[in-house]
């Protein structure tokens, strides 16, 4: 799937004011169907918590034909479209009594890397039908297998949504969802590097995994306000990642051999 960013617009909200069966949202800011179904759907993960470098995975089964599209509420309140569930392929369609599972079998699982410490919530939402998320969406060059969603946190997400299923069919949709938590270890006062600067670098010792440590410099990046753009597919020693704040553009490399790490941020144009 080509990468994409997703931008959804919110001024088509007023419309669902006079709908008779809109979506509601429930105590949680999740959208609900007030409306019965036969439709049912799962979404779980492979474990309650996760550290960086762990491996994560989603498993969706729904009771009947349907397209399913997996959204993650992240602890900032963030939210992402996994792109092999969702718009770009108008949504992963799963067979009745079928479980798929994203990141794909033998796919790197790079998206903890992404995410803060704290409770994330992936919410499944199901259809009988395909929805059309196009029309309300633009694209830009962003990660491989993550579209980064412009709304924020439950509600924002909720009300998006909203949007999308309310020309729907009661019947055809319903939803469901699964929490986890990730936890990031203190590694301690590491050395600094000047996300400012054309290129810095700096060389240490430490006893940690290569995750960790690509984590905490990611964090000190986000931290200053830059976001996650992209994340080169990881090898045994090396992570890279290209981070984003207005028209500045910085990598993050971090090579472990032994206990040697050596950190790079470099200015991109």
């Amino acid at each position: 799937m080509k990468p994409g960013k997703l931008h959804i617009s919110l001024l088509a909200l007023a419309a669902l004011s006079g709908a008779s069966a809109a979506p509601q949202l429930s105590a949680q800011s999740i959208i609900v169907n007030p409306t019965p179904s036969t439709l049912k759907v799962n979404v779980r993960t492979n474990r309650a918590a996760y550290t960086p470098g762990d491996h994560l995975e989603f498993y969706t089964r729904v009771n009947q034909n349907a397209y399913v599209y997996l959204f993650n509420v992240d602890a900032a309140g963030q939210v992402t479209l996994l792109a092999s569930n969702g718009l770009q392929a108008g949504g992963t369609f799963v067979k009745a009594n079928t479980t798929r599972v994203f990141p794909r079998k033998g796919q790197p699982s790079t998206f903890l890397l992404t995410l803060p410490a704290g409770v994330n919530k992936v919410l499944a939402l199901a259809s009988t039908r395909k929805l059309n998320l196009r029309d309300l969406a633009r694209f830009e060059a962003t990660q491989e297998d993550v579209l980064r969603v412009n709304v924020q946190g439950q509600q924002g997400l909720a009300q998006a949504l909203s949007i999308v299923v309310n020309p729907a069919p009661p019947s055809t949709w319903t939803t469901a969802t699964a929490q986890y938590t990730i936890t990031h270890r203190d590694l301690g006062r590491l050395p600094g590097v000047d996300a400012g600067a054309l290129k810095s670098q700096v060389t240490f010792d430490a006893r940690a995994r290569l995750s960790e440590v690509f984590v905490a410099y990611a964090n000190r990046l986000r931290a200053d306000g830059y976001t996650t753009l992209t994340l080169r597919d990881s090898r045994r020693d090396s992570l890279s990642g290209l981070f984003v704040k207005g028209d500045r553009r910085v990598a993050l490399d971090v090579k472990k051999a032994g206990r040697r790490f050596v950190v790079q941020l470099a200015r991109r144009s």
